[in-house]
């Protein structure tokens, strides 16, 4: 096992150790690792393992281990890294155009890629004038998810008073889904679950989501 470890890309361990990254970072990085090794079962079974244990809060993990678990691990590990550009690039244009109707400053709780990158075109369009760097009290709040299951959501100690205060909109991509009962085992320190029913939309991919549309679609991914 210790020989194992080893040999492991150095993407699988960085991503299982990576306490600054958001889930999506880590994801991204997992999978460049775990696609050096999907044709060796006994490698990918022990990146997988220590992915799993590394990153418990994190719902892209469980496709991961479900992708690694299939009949062809290399073709479905691919894809879900093709995946997961495109589904990232499409929700920070849905989020940005949803940011775009609402002026005003905006808020935000923690570190996460796709609420960056949001900021970032914001930026872009707009310069400092934009709603990314407006000053005043907040109007709107953007987070991300770490995971989002039938009922609620899973991110940072500090979104859910967020949630409660402003309209919130969350932005995050279909990996993030995930069916009851592993949302119900995603927890670590400093984070917090957030009822779906508190935030106004949800930019999943390319599309805008009332919060009980992405609900019934995490629970549908239940065998």
């Amino acid at each position: 096992m210790a020989d194992q470890h080893d040999r492991l890309p150095a993407a699988v361990v960085e991503a299982a150790s990576d306490r600054e990254g958001g889930a999506t970072e880590v994801a991204r990085r997992a999978l460049d690792g775990l696609v050096e090794v999907a044709a060796d079962p006994d490698l990918l079974a022990e990146a997988i393992s220590l992915l799993v244990e590394g990153q418990p809060a994190m719902a892209p993990v469980w496709h991961l281990a479900r992708a690694a678990a299939s009949d062809d691990p290399a073709t479905a590990l691919a894809d879900l890294r093709w995946r997961l550009d495109r589904d990232q690039t499409a929700a920070v244009g849905a989020a940005a155009h949803w940011l775009q109707r609402r002026p005003g400053p905006v808020a935000t709780v923690s570190h996460s890629s796709l609420v960056d990158a949001v900021l970032a075109r914001l930026r872009s369009r707009y310069g400092a004038a934009g709603p990314a760097d407006a000053e005043g009290e907040p109007a709107v709040a953007l987070v991300g998810a770490d995971a989002i299951g039938p009922d609620a959501l899973l991110n940072a100690t500090g979104t859910r008073p967020l949630a409660e205060r402003l309209p919130t909109l969350v932005v995050s991509i279909p990996i993030k889904l995930v069916p009851a009962a592993p949302f119900a085992r995603l927890a670590a320190p400093g984070f917090e679950t957030v009822p779906l029913e508190l935030v106004e939309a949800v930019a999943l991919g390319p599309e805008l989501l009332e919060p009980a549309e992405a609900g019934r679609r995490a629970a549908a991914l239940a065998p």
